[in-house]
């Protein structure tokens, strides 16, 4: 079975380069935490660095960088200068406030930049029960659907190692858009992610709490087993 991973939450130069030691290919992803309250927040100065320096050891293309950002006006030019070293911009937060005009102002913004490598655009929904499946297919300008399980915690918007219910599962992908990609994230694991990618259809899955020792900081066995058993 083939599909994609993205390794988030990553903190420290280490994690970085053990993340990207155990496979040629594999994670496809890496994402950083911009979210301030978050137990995983990095500063823009330090990803920045990590992704310099993964870049020169590993190669330019070796993996694509992912921003998580919550409720952040990624439409200001000062701000979007400041994370032009990524190659995803992942919202994660409030479709009041990443409405789809926005996703399709960001796009805009993006092209005009006119950058060598195109920036991908992903939309994450935390999803509790059916009814919050709906405004997916409203988001078809962007280039990735994340589905999280939601967090009953106040300004948790990710990483909280809760799961979807597995009677929803079947039923996401008829919202997303050919040839958006589906990506999963939320409690996965190397005894369950078989299961949830053979029932969800999903092109990838997204990993943070699952593979730490403590928040923001990853397990190298438990990358390790996960990046094997891909």
């Amino acid at each position: 079975m083939e599909y994609l991973i993205k390794i988030c939450g990553i903190t420290s130069q280490d994690d970085a380069s053990m993340v990207l030691s155990f496979s040629d290919r594999k994670p496809e992803y890496i994402g950083f935490v911009f979210f301030e309250k978050s137990k995983r927040f990095i500063s823009s100065q330090m990803a920045q660095e990590i992704v310099r320096d993964i870049r020169k050891k590993y190669g330019e293309k070796r993996v694509k960088c992912v921003g998580v950002f919550v409720n952040k006006n990624l439409l200001l030019p000062e701000v979007l200068e400041e994370y032009a070293f990524l190659d995803v911009f992942q919202l994660h937060g409030d479709t009041v406030f990443e409405t789809p005009q926005f996703c399709t102002e960001l796009r805009h913004v993006l092209e005009k930049r006119g950058d060598n490598t195109p920036k991908e655009i992903w939309k994450a929904f935390r999803i509790r029960t059916h009814h919050d499946l709906s405004d997916i297919s409203l988001y078809s300008m962007v280039d990735t659907i994340l589905v999280d399980a939601l967090s009953t915690k106040k300004d948790e918007y990710g990483g909280s190692g809760n799961s979807i219910s597995v009677d929803i599962l079947p039923y996401i992908r008829s919202y997303i858009l050919s040839p958006q990609k589906l990506f999963i994230a939320g409690g996965i694991n190397t005894r369950n992610k078989n299961d949830i990618l053979q029932i969800s259809h999903a092109d990838g899955i997204d990993l943070s709490s699952s593979v730490e020792i403590s928040a923001g900081k990853k397990n190298p066995d438990k990358v390790q087993q996960i990046l094997q058993d891909s």
